[in-house]
């Protein structure tokens, strides 16, 4: 019998790309860099997966905008 690895809640590092994440508004994209973390990637897996500089992972990490959708609101303001 094959061992199973236990799947993600929330995916798995593969499942958030560049292409998609950056399409996504602003307090979306910070939400899936905090998921990469979340799901223990480093620092520069995070970097390496997104193109991206280590400052600027680290100030969407940050990134603490509100995302609104038909009156919802999802973070903070």
């Amino acid at each position: 019998m094959l061992a199973r690895t236990p799947k993600a809640i929330f995916g798995t590092p593969g499942s958030i790309d560049a292409a998609t994440l950056f399409k996504l508004p602003l307090p979306m994209q910070a939400e899936g860099v905090r998921l990469l973390f979340e799901m223990g990637q480093s620092l520069e897996q995070v970097r390496a997966r997104l193109g991206l500089s280590a400052r600027q992972v680290r100030a969407l990490a940050a990134e603490e905008g509100t995302f609104s959708r038909g009156g919802e609101g999802i973070g903070k303001e």
